[in-house]
């Protein structure tokens, strides 16, 4: 199969999946009213692959099939390749406004950087190996759609967990066959879950390699979302099914968070890419960085939110006469200086991209040094950016008519009253409105959670940095500059 189309898409997930919203179970994601307008979004996004003035800008030829596929899947072998590809994600990102974390390139870059380390998989296995080979051939040339997993449960993060009360809270081993491994548990968190075909769950957390009570929890895997046996409980849904004029953001853009479950599910062997082996799985912890490939996506999704942030303020300072204000100017530069950091990161990141694990995988991907401060950084990064919107729009922010009230009877007393110094009330309250979508609703505020929080916890991952750190150079200047004294 070429790539898909956006109702090609939408069929594809009307499968019998069983989704939890609101204590009921969804008869079907793509006309739930609290989830359909987010299921026609992604579908807008398989239809740009069909657009004669993108379809060569997002697609290669497929070395198996000759078939266009999505050029998120492709194993980057030059820097012409990863160019490539950045302007595959930019048509995404700005289709979205960088609003949706996980459109389905961001999985389908980990899924080619867990390929491109496959030797690791298969190194006391082979099977295994081959298996992450295989997986991503068929993704690529089916184009589906991906959510994943790889965290536990938040029952006793204090205690391992094969110590906790239930020994099947985390997802673990339940029992073999000659079909697969049966597995019962949670994993979280799943993001786009309702919308996606697969879920992916390799080994992402690392365990105790001398208690062999942590080996049923050594279990990486792929498997359709409809499997028997898999449920995913969703989170509250943003999209109240309101005006897109009063929510602009969240009535077109919540792309759900679940739990996943799983009572006794079936994973075939050949969608098995670890298995028991700690120490392997460890490693594949340590060495298959899977964001060496999706922070790519991330700093362009970055870029595309901060546009149309930095044109929201702009029009904002412009619209209620605050841009001749020497602290706003300072304030909205900010937003461009985090814009052009985000896009130097990225850049230096693309510029000395690196052969994968030494020349051991296949291909190339970016350099660590530039993605590992961009990660660090950008979290801050965004959390002053939400406080700059709320600094220049102000009481603004918690004085926004809603559609009805423009088009009722005060009408005259709107136009009159919430007009701005260059815009009229209706742009002015729709622009105030973005904002507080944005920052302030529900959805807003998982944006903001989203950003701090999906790379892991910013604390734990500069305590490792410090730790593993190279500091030789660092070290031999100061040994330098003694030496010259």
């Amino acid at each position: 199969m070429a790539v898909r189309t956006g109702e090609q898409y939408l069929e594809g997930i009307r499968d019998g999946r069983e989704v939890w919203l609101d204590g009921k179970r969804v008869d079907d994601v793509t006309t739930h009213p609290k989830l359909a307008r987010m299921a026609r979004t992604m579908a807008s996004v398989y239809d740009l692959q069909h657009d004669p003035a993108l379809r060569d800008k997002m697609t290669f030829t497929s070395p198996s099939s000759g078939e266009p596929v999505a050029l998120s899947y492709i194993v980057p072998r030059s820097q012409d390749d990863l160019m490539r590809r950045k302007r595959a994600l930019e048509i995404i990102a700005g289709s979205v406004n960088g609003m949706l974390g996980r459109t389905p390139d961001y999985v389908n870059i980990c899924i080619v950087a867990a390929r491109q380390m496959a030797h690791v998989y298969g190194r006391n296995d082979s099977r295994f190996g081959d298996n992450m080979v295989a997986y991503h051939e068929y993704v690529r040339e089916n184009d589906l759609c991906i959510t994943h997993t790889f965290g536990h449960p938040q029952v006793d993060r204090s205690v391992a967990v094969s110590e906790l009360a239930d020994p099947y809270i985390a997802l673990g081993i339940v029992d073999t066959s000659s079909e697969g491994v049966i597995v019962r548990g949670a994993k979280l968190l799943a993001t786009l879950a309702p919308f996606s075909d697969e879920i992916f769950a390799p080994v992402y957390r690392p365990l105790r390699e001398d208690a062999p009570e942590d080996e049923p929890y050594c279990i990486g895997f792929s498997i359709p979302v409809n499997t028997p046996g898999l449920k995913f409980i969703c989170r509250q849904a943003y999209d109240g099914g309101k005006s897109l004029y009063d929510y602009p953001l969240s009535g077109q853009f919540d792309e759900m968070d679940c739990l996943a479950t799983f009572d006794n599910v079936l994973i075939p062997w050949d969608r098995v890419f670890s298995y028991r082996d700690v120490p392997l799985g460890n490693e594949a912890v340590r060495k298959v960085t899977l964001w060496r490939g999706y922070m790519q996506q991330v700093a362009v999704k970055n870029q595309a939110k901060l546009e149309l942030i930095l044109g929201m303020l702009h029009q904002i300072s412009d619209g209620i006469g605050i841009s001749r204000f020497d602290q706003v100017r300072e304030k909205v530069s900010e937003v461009i200086d985090i814009l052009a950091t985000n896009n130097a990161f990225l850049r230096a990141a693309e510029a000395d991209a690196e052969p994968v694990d030494g020349g051991m995988g296949e291909g190339i991907w970016l350099a660590s040094e530039p993605l590992m401060a961009m990660r660090h950084w950008y979290p801050d990064a965004y959390q002053r950016v939400t406080q700059i919107i709320q600094q220049l729009c102000a009481g603004g922010l918690m004085l926004t008519p809603s559609e009805a009230d423009i088009n009722g009877p005060l009408s005259a007393d709107i136009e009159k009253f919430y007009q701005g110094a260059t815009l009229q009330a209706r742009d002015r309250i729709r622009l105030f409105r973005l904002a507080w979508d944005l920052i302030g609703t529900e959805f807003g505020s998982r944006q903001t959670l989203y950003e701090r929080y999906f790379n892991g916890d910013v604390v734990q991952l500069r305590q490792r940095r410090f730790a593993s750190y190279d500091y030789s150079r660092a070290d031999a200047a100061l040994a330098s500059f003694f030496d010259r004294m």
